[in-house]
C-alpha cells in the first residue's frame, strides 16, 4: 500500500559550506555549516509586495534565501541544535552544549561539564536536559532566565550512543544494550541488546512510550523498557534517524525516507528518493531534510486528499483511519467522506 503522503520540495541549493546541523525557526532555516557558522534563511517571498503567511510559524513550500550568517557560532561543527520554543531558547551541542536567546543568539549559557558530550535529551515540560559524556550521564535543571542548575550525576556501563528522557526515568541506547536510567537515583534496568551492526537508536513518541531499534526493526515499549505489543516496525535497513509526525514514522537513510503508517502493521506508505540525505528534523508543519549543501522540505498532503488517495484505490481501513484525524470543525465532511468510503467498500463496482 503506497500513497502520497507528503510532497517534497527544494527550499535551498548550493549552500557554500557542508550543513552539520539544521533546525527550523518559526518560518525560518537554521543551518549549522562545518566551518562554525550558523546561516539563516528565510522565505524568498518576504517582499512587501506579498501577501502575509497564514501561519507565520509555519515553514514556507517556496525557495529560501540567505538573511544573514553568525560566523564564528562555533569553534567546533555543530553535532545538533535545537529550538526551545517555549522558552525562546536555541539549545546548540558542539564541544560543549550552549543556551542561545532567540531570535538574537545571544549565548545566555554554556554549560561547561558538557564538553567531550556526543548526544543529549531536552525534556521541554520540566525545563530538564540530559547530556551524555565518555561513561557519565549528567543532568541539569533551566532555573530560569540565564540560570542552569546541575541536578545529577550517574556513571553508566559504556558510551552512550542514543538517550531520550521517558517521563522522569531516562531510557540510554549505550553500545551493546538499552537501559532504564532512574534520573532519581541512578539505579539501572536493562531493557534488551540492541543489535550488532547498526548504532542504537531511541525514539520519543508524543505518548511518552518509545521505539527502540535494533538493526532494521523498531521494537515499541513503555516508559519503564516493558514490551508494548509483539508487533513492530520493520524498515528496509537501519535508519539513522526517526522522527514521528502523526499519524507517520519518518525514517532517514543515506539515499531516501521512507514513510510508514503507525498503524498496525506499519506499512510502507512512501519513499522519498534524495541521494546524499544526511541529516532530517521535523517542524511544526513538515519535515526537513538536509543534503551536504541542499535542503528539502517534506510538506504533507492535506488528509482530505490522502482520504481520496486511499480510496481510489481501494484501501478502505487506512482511509477511515485518516478520517478520524479530521479535526472537529470538520464534522460534516469526516462524516461525508466515511459514509462514501463505506459505501465503496460494500459496493466496490
Amino acid at each position: 500500500m503506497v500513497h502520497s503522503a507528503y510532497d517534497s520540495f527544494q527550499l535551498l541549493t548550493d549552500c557554500p559550506t557542508k550543513i552539520d546541523a539544521i533546525e527550523s525557526y518559526g518560518s525560518k532555516l537554521l543551518l549549522g555549516c562545518s566551518d562554525g557558522s550558523l546561516r539563516i534563511y528565510v522565505s524568498d517571498s518576504s517582499g512587501a509586495d506579498r501577501s502575509p503567511p497564514s501561519d507565520p510559524h509555519a515553514l514556507r513550500k517556496e525557495p529560501y534565501a540567505l538573511e544573514r550568517t553568525v560566523a564564528g557560532f562555533s569553534k567546533k561543527p555543530l553535532i545538533s541544535m535545537e529550538v526551545l520554543e517555549s522558552r525562546e531558547l536555541l539549545l546548540s551541542l558542539s564541544e560543549s552544549i550552549a543556551f542561545h536567546r532567540l531570535p538574537n543568539l545571544e549565548t545566555i549559557a554554556v554549560i561547561t561539564k558538557a564538553k567531550g558530550a556526543n548526544v543529549y535529551s531536552w525534556d521541554d515540560r520540566r525545563g530538564f536536559l540530559c547530556f551524555a559524556r565518555q561513561k557519565r550521564v549528567c543532568i541539569f535543571r533551566h532555573d530560569g532566565g540565564r540560570g542552569f542548575v546541575e541536578v545529577k550525576d550517574f556513571g553508566v556501563p559504556d558510551t552512550v550512543k542514543s538517550m531520550s528522557w521517558c517521563g522522569e526515568n531516562i531510557c540510554l541506547g549505550i553500545r551493546k544494550e538499552y537501559m532504564i536510567l532512574n534520573a532519581t537515583n541512578g539505579a539501572l534496568s536493562e531493557v534488551f541488546s540492541s543489535g550488532k551492526i547498526a548504532p542504537p537508536l531511541v525514539v520519543a513518541l508524543p505518548s511518552g512510550e518509545l521505539i527502540l531499534g535494533k538493526e532494521n526493526i523498531g521494537v515499541f515499549v513503555d516508559q519503564n523498557g516493558k514490551l508494548l505489543q509483539a508487533d513492530r516496525i520493520c524498515w528496509s535497513e537501519a535508519p539513522t534517524v526517526v522522527v514521528i509526525q502523526k499519524p507517520y514514522a519518518i525514517a532517514l537513510f543515506p539515499r531516501r525516507v521512507e514513510i510508514r503508517s503507525l498503524r498496525v502493521p506499519y506499512p510502507l506508505i512512501q519513499t522519498i528518493v534524495l541521494p546524499g540525505a544526511r541529516r532530517l528534523t521535523k517542524s511544526n508543519n513538515a519535515v526537513v531534510v538536509a543534503l551536504e549543501k541542499s535542503v528539502y522540505g517534506l510538506f504533507p498532503v492535506p488528509l482530505g486528499a490522502q482520504i481520496v488517495q486511499l480510496t481510489a484505490s481501494g484501501n478502505f481501513e487506512e482511509a477511515l483511519a485518516l478520517c478520524k484525524l479530521l479535526p472537529p470543525e470538520d464534522a460534516s465532511l469526516r462524516a461525508a467522506k466515511e459514509g462514501s468510503i463505506h459505501i465503496r467498500w460494500i459496493f466496490p463496482h
